[in-house]
C-alpha cells in the first residue's frame, strides 16, 4: 500500500510562501453554483468550503450574504444542487449521508426552514431537473460501482464502504433517469411540507445516459451510449427518450462529442453542443417533429443553451471567449416555439457594449449582429442565423460544471449565476437582462472574513496580478495565455549580469483536457492550485492555451487530433522563448508543470527537450498503449484524438510512439511525479511506469510519491498542501537554489542558454 509521508517543510522564503498560499486556498469556502427563483427575488447558492458543501438562500435584492467558514451544524455537512419549485419558496436539494448510505431527495422551506425527506436514491445524484409546473422530478443517477471521468474525480460511485473484493463485470454501473410524481403541498396549511416521493427506474434500457434535458411529461432529451464507462462519453448521441417506456430515438450522431442538451417549453425543438472531448462547442438545434438537425457554427465555445420561450427563434447562450466569458442571443429560422416561421427574417438584438479579447489584448468594441455558416457539422447550417454578443468580459461565469452557465427567472428578465475574476474570491452575482443595466452584475454573497480582510496567504493572493500574454509559435500560429506575477515580491533568483533586472524565473503551469483552458479568474484551481502560488512567491507564471485547448473556436481545440504533442508542444516552448526574449524570463530558469493531459505535456517536454530545469508531472499518462487498456476512459479518449488504436499493429505502435515514456531528445530533466492512489483516468500504474523508466535511465533526479485514496483530482486538504509543497521545494531546489538538496545531489549547472551539464542519478 503506498504510503505518504511528511513533505520537509519550510519556515521562509518562496518555498513557503507557496505552502502558506495553498493553506490559504484550501480554507476558502467558495460558491459553486447560482440558481434564481422562478419570481426572481432570490438565489439559492451552493457553497464548498473545507467542511463539506451546503446550500445558502440570499435575497437578489439585498445585501451581500457572508459566506460562512464553517456548517451551520458543527458537523461535516454534503448538501447540493438546489432546484427551485414554481412556488418560488421550495428548493428542492440533494443531502448526501454523513457515512455509508443512499442520497437523500430533500424538500426545503425556505421561509419556515423546514426540510422533508422525499426519497432516498438508489445512486449518486448527478442532476436534478423539476418540471416546469412543479408536479413531476427527473433525477440522473450513477450505479454503486459506476466510473466516473476526470470532472468527476476519477474515483468509482461509493454508496457505501468499499467492497471486498472489488468486482468489475460487464454492462454494470449504469447511469440512468429516475422519475417520479412530487406530491401536492399542504395548501391548507400554507406550507411547502411535502411528503414521500415514490421513484421509479426510467431507462433508458441498455443505455448509459451522460446528460439530459427534461421539461416534465415522458420526453426527455439525453446523451447515450452503450458503454456505461466515461470511455462511452466519447461515442455518445443524442436521443429522444420516452420515459414511460424507456424507448430510445437517436437525434444525432456527432463527429465529436455532445454536452448542454435543452428542450424547449413545448417539446418542439432540442438543442445541444457538439464539440471535442470536455465540451465547448457549437450549438445544434433539433426539430423533434421531423429529425432536422441544424447546427450554428459561429456560435463558437457555447457550454451553455436556453431556448427562449417568449421570443420565437431566439436561443440564449453562454459560453468561453479566450480566457474570458461571453453571453450570447442567437436568432434562427424555423417553425414553432424557440423559431420564426419559414423565410421570416430574423430579428436583431440591439448591440450591446462588451469587453473582447483579440491577440492577447483587452479592448473594448460595441458588439454587433454576424450571419453564420456552418462547417465541418456534417449538416446544414440554421439558415439566417444571427448570433449577437450581448456581453463579454474577462472574468469567469460559472456553474455545477465548472463551464459558463446562466440560471433565469421564469420571465427571463433576471439572470444569476458565480463570477470569478483575477483580483477577488468568487461570488454569486444577479443582472438585469435588458435594459440600461443589463448584464452589470451584482453580488449576492461576499467573502468569507479571511479572503476579504486579505489575512495570511489571501494577503500573498491579493498581489497577484494576472495579465492576458500572447505570441506566435514557430509556424506562426498565434497562441495565447495568462501571465501571472506579483509586482513588488522579491523573485526567488538573481537575474545573471547583463540580465534585465527584472526578470524571473519561470513557471509553465499546463492544463488538462487538452479542451480545456486557463481562464481568467481569483486563484486557478488546476495543478494543484501551483499557479497562484509560485506567482504569489516571486515567479512569473505562465498559463498558455495552446492548440487544442477551448475557448478560440472548435478548430483551435481540434488542431491536435492526430498530433498531440506536436504543435501543442511547440506553442508552450515558444512561448518560453517569447518570454526570455522580451526580457520578463530568467534566460535557463524556466520549470514545466501539468496535471493529466498538461502532464503529459511536461512529461514529453522534460524527455524531449532541455527547455527546462524541472518537471512537475501530476495524474499523467505517460504510456498511451496500456492506457487505452487500463483507463476507465481508454478506448474512447485516445481514438478521439487519433493518437493510435490499440486494436491495430499500426495503432499501438503510434500509442508508443506518442508516449512521454519512450520519448528522447534531451539529457535528462529533474521530474517530480505526483498521483493518486486510487485514479482511475490515469490509473496509478502510469505514474510507475514513469518513475521507473526515469529511475533506470537515471539522467537526472525523480521522485514518486503516491497519495493514498485519492483519484485524478486531489481533494483531501493534507495531501493537497503536501503535494504542493513538495512541487514548490523540488523546484526550489532545482531551479533557484533557493533551498539545500534532501536527497544529497547537486544542482547541475546551466548555461545561459539554458543547456544542460552533467547530471547526478538519484
Amino acid at each position: 500500500m503506498p504510503h505518504t509521508t511528511p513533505a520537509p517543510g519550510t519556515t521562509a522564503g518562496p518555498a513557503a510562501a507557496v505552502r502558506r498560499v495553498r493553506t490559504a486556498m484550501s480554507d476558502l469556502t467558495v460558491p459553486l453554483d447560482s440558481r434564481i427563483s422562478p419570481d426572481g427575488r432570490r438565489v439559492a447558492v451552493t457553497v464548498l468550503g473545507p467542511w463539506g458543501s451546503d446550500v445558502l438562500i440570499a435575497p437578489a435584492g439585498g445585501p451581500a450574504l457572508p459566506l460562512p467558514t464553517a456548517p451551520p451544524d458543527g458537523r461535516p455537512v454534503s448538501r447540493h444542487t438546489p432546484r427551485w419549485l414554481p412556488d418560488s419558496r421550495t428548493v428542492l436539494l440533494v443531502h448526501e449521508p454523513h457515512g455509508p448510505g443512499l442520497p437523500v431527495l430533500a424538500a426545503w422551506d425556505t421561509r419556515t426552514g423546514v426540510r422533508s425527506e422525499l426519497a432516498a436514491v438508489p445512486g449518486a445524484v448527478e442532476d436534478l431537473l423539476v418540471s416546469d409546473d412543479g408536479t413531476e422530478v427527473l433525477l440522473l443517477t450513477a450505479d454503486d460501482g459506476a466510473e466516473r471521468d476526470g470532472m468527476n474525480l476519477g474515483l468509482p460511485v461509493r454508496l457505501g464502504p468499499d467492497p471486498r473484493p472489488v468486482s468489475y463485470r460487464p454492462g454494470t454501473g449504469w447511469r440512468r433517469l429516475l422519475h417520479g410524481p412530487l406530491p401536492v403541498p399542504d395548501a391548507p396549511a400554507g406550507t411547502a411540507s411535502r411528503g414521500p416521493v415514490a421513484l421509479r427506474d426510467a431507462g433508458p434500457k441498455g443505455l448509459t445516459v451522460w446528460n439530459v434535458a427534461w421539461r416534465g411529461g415522458r420526453t426527455a432529451v439525453a446523451t447515450v451510449s452503450e458503454d456505461p464507462l466515461p470511455a462511452g462519453y466519447y461515442h455518445a448521441r443524442l436521443a429522444r427518450i420516452d420515459l414511460a417506456g424507456g424507448h430510445p430515438v437517436t437525434l444525432h450522431q456527432p463527429l465529436g462529442q455532445l454536452a448542454a442538451p435543452a428542450l424547449s417549453r413545448d417539446g418542439h425543438r432540442a438543442a445541444a453542443v457538439e464539440g471535442i472531448s470536455i465540451v465547448a462547442g457549437r450549438p445544434l438545434l433539433v426539430d423533434l417533429a421531423d429529425g432536422r438537425v441544424t447546427p450554428v457554427a459561429e456560435a463558437e465555445d457555447t457550454t451553455w443553451i436556453h431556448l427562449d420561450p417568449h421570443v420565437p427563434g431566439r436561443l440564449l447562450a453562454a459560453g468561453l471567449s479566450g480566457t474570458g466569458s461571453r453571453v450570447t442571443d442567437i436568432r434562427t429560422g424555423g417553425g414553432g416555439e424557440g423559431g420564426t416561421a419559414p423565410g421570416a427574417p430574423a430579428k436583431e438584438a440591439p448591440a450591446e457594449t462588451g469587453t473582447r479579447t483579440a491577440t492577447g489584448t483587452r479592448t473594448t468594441i460595441a458588439t454587433g449582429t454576424r450571419t453564420t455558416t456552418a462547417t465541418g457539422t456534417g449538416a446544414p447550417a440554421a439558415p439566417g442565423a444571427v448570433v449577437t454578443t450581448l456581453h463579454e468580459e474577462q472574468a469567469v461565469l460559472t456553474g455545477a460544471g465548472a463551464q459558463p452557465a446562466l440560471s433565469l427567472s421564469a420571465d427571463g428578465r433576471t439572470a444569476a449565476t458565480v463570477r470569478e475574476a483575477p483580483g477577488a474570491p468568487p461570488q454569486a452575482v444577479v443582472a438585469p437582462t435588458s435594459g440600461p443595466d443589463a448584464w452589470s452584475w451584482r453580488p449576492v454573497t461576499a467573502p468569507a472574513p479571511a479572503a476579504a480582510h486579505r489575512d495570511g496567504g489571501h494577503a500573498d493572493l491579493a498581489r497577484v496580478r494576472t495579465r492576458q500574454t500572447g505570441w506566435t509559435a514557430t509556424d506562426g500560429t498565434p497562441v495565447h495565455g495568462l501571465l501571472l506575477d506579483a509586482p513588488g515580491t522579491p523573485a526567488p533568483a538573481r537575474p545573471a549580469d547583463g540580465t534585465d533586472p527584472g526578470a524571473r524565473p519561470l513557471a509553465v503551469v499546463l492544463h488538462g483536457g487538452p479542451s480545456w483552458q486557463w481562464s481568467a479568474g481569483y486563484a486557478p484551481a488546476d495543478v494543484l492550485g501551483l499557479a497562484p502560488a509560485l506567482a504569489a512567491a516571486g515567479w512569473l507564471v505562465l498559463l498558455p492555451n495552446p492548440r487544442g485547448s477551448s475557448g478560440y473556436g472548435l478548430e483551435h481545440a481540434r488542431a491536435v487530433v492526430g498530433a498531440c504533442g506536436d504543435g501543442d508542444l511547440d506553442d508552450i516552448l515558444s512561448g518560453v522563448a517569447h518570454l526570455v526574449g522580451s526580457g520578463a524570463a530568467l534566460p535557463g530558469r524556466a520549470a514545466v508543470l501539468g496535471h493529466s493531459y498538461g502532464g503529459f505535456l511536461a512529461a514529453l517536454a522534460a524527455a524531449r527537450t532541455d527547455a527546462f530545469r524541472a518537471a512537475v508531472v501530476v495524474s499523467a499518462p505517460a504510456d498511451w498503449l496500456s492506457f487505452a487498456h487500463t483507463s476507465v476512459i481508454g478506448g474512447g479518449y485516445e481514438q478521439t484524438y487519433a493518437i493510435g488504436d490499440a486494436r491495430t499493429p499500426e495503432g499501438r505502435t503510434a500509442l508508443l510512439e506518442r508516449s512521454p515514456l519512450f520519448a528522447a531528445g534531451g539529457t535528462g530533466t529533474p521530474t517530480l511525479v505526483l498521483h493518486g492512489e486510487h485514479d482511475r483516468v490515469t490509473p496509478a500504474g502510469q505514474a510507475h511506469e514513469l518513475y521507473r523508466a526515469l529511475a533506470r535511465r537515471a539522467a537526472a533526479p525523480v521522485e514518486l510519491h503516491v497519495y493514498p485514496a485519492e483519484g485524478h483530482e486531489f481533494t483531501d486538504p493534507a495531501h493537497l498542501l503536501d503535494a504542493a509543497t513538495r512541487a514548490g521545494e523540488w523546484l526550489a531546489r532545482h531551479v533557484t537554489h533557493e533551498a539545500a538538496d534532501h536527497h544529497g545531489t547537486t544542482p547541475r549547472p546551466r548555461t545561459q542558454d539554458g543547456a544542460s551539464g552533467p547530471k547526478e542519478a538519484p
